[in-house]
């Protein structure tokens, strides 16, 4: 049975399930951002190279270069209304898009 103290102690195996999905998304980011770098020279001159977002999971200083970079890039595609392209960097990272639950 869960109580509230239960959300507190360690479970390896929610863990693992939250990771992985967090991998997944990285993974689908870093696709969005290799095609939005094909046409939107903003998204190359921003983000960092390579596959910025599955870096950021396991360093803290891409993380935060992540996180800046993003900001920068919403701000650029905010004053160019062209949010629509900002958005496409997160398309399909819902976890109904997600390859397990095909």
């Amino acid at each position: 049975m869960n109580t509230p103290h239960d959300r507190n102690r360690p479970d390896p195996a929610r863990d693992a399930a939250e990771l992985t999905h967090e991998a997944a998304v990285a993974r689908v980011q870093d696709a969005n951002l290799a095609r939005l770098r094909q046409e939107d020279k903003d998204a190359d001159r921003i983000f960092p190279p390579g596959t910025a977002f599955t870096d950021a999971l396991v360093d803290h200083a891409a993380m935060r270069l992540i996180g800046t970079a993003t900001e920068a890039y919403g701000a650029a595609k905010h004053a160019a209304d062209r949010m629509d392209l900002f958005h496409r960097l997160f398309e399909n990272t819902t976890d109904n898009n997600l390859p397990w639950n095909e």
